[in-house]
């Protein structure tokens, strides 16, 4: 297409293509009539003459880039449409002493390998928090890059920014940070957050947000927070485009684990993401569309670094299989649920889907499957059959698991330990599962079952990564690891097959239950009563026919206030206490022991796999609640007095925590100005907001600088210091985030010894 004249050519008021004026009025000229026809409006009015490029384009670009930014992608983790992406986005806001505007750097990173860092000058159109203002353009750019193509989890450190976004998910378009300033722009162009809220309004069932408490709290998070300081230097001169964009690639490279491969831009652009820009020119559309093609493609380093992670704590999607050639488009698959029925019939579509004869698409095998058959839930992956191959799709995923497991063994490039206990674990996973298969499942204490991931206790990624693990492989425990404490014997098993006549059923059978599904996604279960029960204590308990002398006696020996009355290990008759005692002797001096026995007590019969937080209430009614096990085995009883025990484990490191950090704030504003402690929080790749909104990690970040250091002129070794602050930033994520498993004993010892320390030498 040739260059078009911009002489007397505008830009639409309404729509914001080229406009111009003719005897009867204004109109839009061809070609952009045909070429624009889905957003062109009816009645242009002008707002200003286009400019040159705006006229060769035949509109205005409904979003201005900022003069400093930079967006990319890894080739490595590019997945299918329609796939989960989770993305930091961090914003960066830092004085300049020699510039007049100050830069606010911004960085946003994705699991799925999109990531883009920049800045802005520009005049001042937000009077609130410089650092806000910041995380919300980060926000504007990873979710204009992301939306509508994934469902996207948006995870910030600001609850402005969440409120922000659920508003707009709610349909209110013009909540803003305060401040911000609403009106289009003397350009005619929307204000670049009420040009996203439509966007977020209109696929509010494809996004979410979560809150940290901090961006360090996760690996992207702290990626994106260096990706929004490389951001701001560049925009401060301190690096040029080449330098920022190298350092960007191998932030998000190492910060994901794959190898440093890109996307390749299209046709030298960075942008596609506005609606006028797909057809301005028939031979930049055509390119586009090859590239596009092309990009799937991946070279074998790329794809192996792709599929890495399937060993690492992430499912197998139907996606994968295609990618690695063990799955076509277009197969049809058949799950048949009882012998001499009509299977059930679905075809994998070329997005990773199963699509369902009436044209429903899932996502997952285990949905699709139990909406076929109308079932609560399905081991999809384990009753779907390739046709004509008869193979399940399971055993397709076992395939590209090995051969992924065998990729990472040999890979010369990795450490040895790691590609070894990749390895091992592998072949563990791979052993219990022949195990369960012959009926006899492996069983073990969860504490030796997470050793084979390296683990001492749990957290939520940790966990998270091995019911992944399970997962891909057809397993699961019984009970649940993440539910019962870390000596409680469990069992791997594997899920139902698709061959009985049970195979369809709920899961739950056999006491697995229907959230465990093989190919949904993890549960974050909390702290659960069967993470509260002892283990090395057998519940105590009577029969309905004894006698008071022997229920007395049982309880005096353990000191206990209450005793089970059991008709058989299964079923709860009630229960004896010292009250229920004394009130049947007052109401008869001749009361038989049955008179005693509170029979309401039967009532309150948990699962062990239930959140405390669910029971709170009734165990302060009643003052103790019976717990029954994975077999519906009556094996334990929690009091209140447990649950002030549990509570008590977490609150003492909780404010030995409390006082290490208002130790450290104030020593660090007894002992540094604010612009002391800027610079060193810059240099370690931290941003500062003040010393109220400090946390661990940036305190470690001005007591490693040296200088830093020898100011505070203590008689100590720097190294052996941080390096014991570091360990207690680890156990202070663990204690925060409340993980079901007690801190150790010694990591209290380390919290009490170190703050005893920070006292002494502070005086």
């Amino acid at each position: 297409m040739t260059e078009t004249n911009s002489a007397g050519q505008h830009i639409c008021r309404n729509c914001g293509i080229v406009c111009v004026e003719e005897v009867a009025g204004w109109s839009h000229p061809e070609p952009w009539r045909t070429l624009k026809a889905r957003w062109i409006c009816g009645h242009p009015e002008p707002l200003r003459t286009a400019t040159p490029q705006e006229s060769r384009r035949g509109a205005m670009r409904q979003v201005r880039r900022d003069r400093w930014m930079r967006q990319e992608q890894l080739q490595p983790l590019v997945v299918a449409d329609g796939n989960p992406v989770e993305v930091a986005i961090v914003g960066c806001y830092q004085l300049h002493p020699t510039a007049q505007e100050h830069p606010r750097g911004w960085g946003y990173l994705a699991d799925d390998g999109h990531y883009g860092f920049g800045a802005t000058t520009t005049r001042r159109r937000f009077d609130g928090q410089g650092e806000l203002a910041a995380e919300a353009r980060a926000l504007f750019w990873a979710l204009l890059r992301l939306l509508p193509a994934h469902h996207v989890t948006v995870v910030t450190d600001y609850p402005e920014i969440a409120d922000m976004v659920n508003a707009w998910r709610r349909g209110d378009l013009t909540a803003a940070p305060p401040g911000y300033d609403l009106s289009d722009r003397p350009s005619g162009r929307e204000a670049k957050l009420m040009h996203l809220a439509p966007r977020v309004h209109q696929h509010a069932d494809q996004v979410d947000v979560r809150v940290a408490d901090s961006y360090e709290d996760t690996a992207l998070g702290r990626a994106a927070n260096e990706l929004s300081v490389l951001g701001w230097k560049w925009c401060a001169g301190e690096l040029t485009k080449t330098t920022a964009a190298d350092r960007a690639l191998a932030i998000a490279s190492k910060a994901l684990g794959v190898e440093p491969i890109l996307v390749p831009r299209m046709n030298g652009t960075e942008e596609q993401d506005e609606p006028h820009d797909d057809s301005s020119d028939l031979t930049d559309h055509l390119s586009r569309t090859s590239q596009d093609g092309s990009d799937s493609m991946s070279n074998g380093s790329s794809s192996r670094s792709r599929r890495e992670p399937l060993i690492n704590g992430r499912r197998v999607r139907i996606a994968d299989l295609i990618d690695a050639g063990l799955l076509a488009a277009d197969t049809d698959l058949t799950f048949q649920q009882r012998i001499g029925e009509t299977p059930y019939r679905a075809t994998v579509t070329a997005g990773g889907h199963l699509r369902l004869p009436d044209g429903r698409e899932f996502a997952t095998p285990s949905r699709a499957a139990a909406e076929a058959a109308g079932l609560v839930a399905v081991p999809g992956w384990a009753v779907w059959r390739v046709q004509p191959s008869g193979q399940t799709l399971h055993h397709l995923r076992v395939k590209l698991l090995k051969d992924v497991a065998e990729e990472v063994a040999a890979d010369q490039a990795r450490p040895h330990k790691e590609a070894e206990a990749v390895r091992r674990r592998f072949a563990v996973l791979e052993e219990a599962r022949a195990e369960a298969e012959e009926g006899t499942p492996r069983t073990l204490t969860v504490r030796e079952f997470i050793r084979h991931w390296g683990l001492e206790d749990r957290d939520r990624t940790t966990s998270a990564q091995i019911d992944a693990d399970l997962a891909n492989h057809g397993l699961t425990t019984i009970p649940d690891f993440r539910t019962v404490s870390l000596d409680k014997t469990i069992r791997i098993v594997v899920l139902p097959e698709g061959d009985s006549d049970d195979a369809a059923t709920d899961v739950a059978s056999d006491g697995v239950e229907a959230t465990t599904s093989d190919d949904e996604e993890s549960v974050d279960f909390g702290l659960t009563l069967g993470n509260l029960l002892p283990d090395d204590m057998s519940l105590a308990w009577v029969s309905p026919t004894a006698s008071f002398e022997e229920a007395i006696t049982a309880m005096q020996v353990d000191d206990f206030s209450q005793i089970a009355v059991l008709t058989n290990p299964y079923t709860l008759h009630g229960a004896v206490s010292w009250e229920s005692i004394a009130a049947a002797k007052h109401r008869n001096a001749r009361a038989a022991f049955s008179d005693a026995i509170d029979r309401r007590a039967a009532t309150r019969v948990f699962d062990y796999n239930v959140r405390l937080l669910d029971v709170l209430e009734t165990l302060q009614q009643s003052g103790f609640i019976f717990v029954r096990d994975d077999q519906r085995k009556i094996t334990g009883i929690i009091t209140a007095a447990d649950v002030v025990r549990k509570y008590d484990e977490t609150a003492t490191p909780f404010f030995l925590i409390g006082e290490i950090d208002q130790e450290l704030r104030q020593l660090l504003q007894n002992t540094f100005d604010e612009e002391t402690v800027r610079q060193a929080c810059s240099s370690a790749g931290s941003s500062f907001r003040s010393f109220d909104s400090m946390s661990i990690g940036q305190y470690q970040a001005v007591l490693d600088n040296p200088d830093c250091w020898q100011q505070l002129d203590w008689p100590l070794d720097r190294r052996v210091f941080i390096k014991r602050l570091d360990q207690l930033r680890k156990v202070r994520n663990n204690v925060m985030h409340f993980n079901p498993d007690p801190v150790r004993h010694t990591d209290v010892d380390k919290l009490r010894h170190f703050l005893d320390l920070i006292r002494r030498y502070s005086r």
